[in-house]
């Protein structure tokens, strides 16, 4: 399953899914807008693909839980779940900082991280989650005070990870964040959230001996031509789903890197 797949670089990743895995596999396209969906999976059934859709906004709660039901009620579990959406304020965007910090961590940070909760416990065992995070945190753990960055190396749980990401809001809306040596990239910030989100919890289930060989990683698609990126970009959209699926897809037992980022198939740590 891959959140927001109904264009870009999640598409793609429906795509590459449907050709790599069995023929009786089921790959599920997510959308918050039912119409654009069922149009996305139209036009891969054009293309000899069978994807289901289901509705999903990350967003609201109330629509991961229904989600979760469905896949619980019609498969049982979960094998591979790529979490793609994510939000980004264009760089001429007229909106204060402020709310640049708020929304895009809102959206790209603490729902991701709901709608994570609300549907891990359908993993089965050996199965493999992808956050797709951006070479971009890289360049923000770059751009970061020494204080917050051994903040981030020392992170043990994730109520500590949250109280850091509010900090940055709250210090955001009184224009201080960079005085506390935060970035001043909400994007890039709320990648570095995302990317110690997933060390997180791949911790936990390094542990979890009640469903072995489950792995998290995090997967920068690189500079790809999107409506997000204004169309600029290096790569096309399946060039950037490459490592996305290349990590969904790793093999029972192959864990090498878990817990970090990926980008080109190579290993490309933020916490450095």
């Amino acid at each position: 399953m891959v959140t927001g797949s109904n264009k870009g670089i999640g598409l793609a990743c429906i795509r590459a899914l449907c050709k790599q895995l069995k023929p009786d596999d089921v790959v599920y396209l997510t959308a918050r807008n039912p119409e654009l969906g069922k149009k996305a999976v139209a036009d891969l059934e054009k293309e000899g693909l069978k994807p289901r859709f289901h509705q999903l906004d990350i967003s609201n709660k109330a629509s991961v839980e229904a989600l979760r039901d469905h896949l619980k009620k019609e498969h049982g579990g979960l094998d591979i779940l790529i979490n793609n959406a994510a939000i980004a304020f264009k760089s001429k965007d007229p909106a204060p900082f402020s709310e640049q910090a708020k929304v895009t961590n809102g959206v790209n940070y603490f729902d991701n991280a709901q709608a994570y909760h609300i549907l891990s416990p359908l993993l089965r065992p050996n199965a493999r989650v992808v956050n797709v995070c951006s070479f971009v945190a890289v360049m923000t753990w770059g751009k970061m005070g020494d204080d917050l960055k051994e903040q981030f190396r020392k992170l043990a749980t994730e109520e500590e990870l949250n109280t850091i990401v509010n900090k940055f809001i709250d210090l955001a809306a009184k224009d201080e964040h960079t005085k506390h040596g935060f970035p001043g990239t909400a994007y890039g910030f709320s990648k570095v959230a995302l990317s110690a989100f997933t060390r997180l919890q791949d911790r936990i289930f390094e542990k979890d001996t009640a469903r072995p060989g489950i792995a998290v990683f995090a997967a920068d698609p690189g500079w790809v031509v999107t409506d997000m990126s204004s169309g600029s970009g290096k790569k096309n959209v399946d060039e950037g789903a490459d490592t996305l699926v290349w990590l969904a897809m790793r093999p029972e037992g192959d864990l090498e890197g878990r817990g970090e980022m990926y980008s080109d198939r190579k290993l490309n740590k933020v916490f450095l």
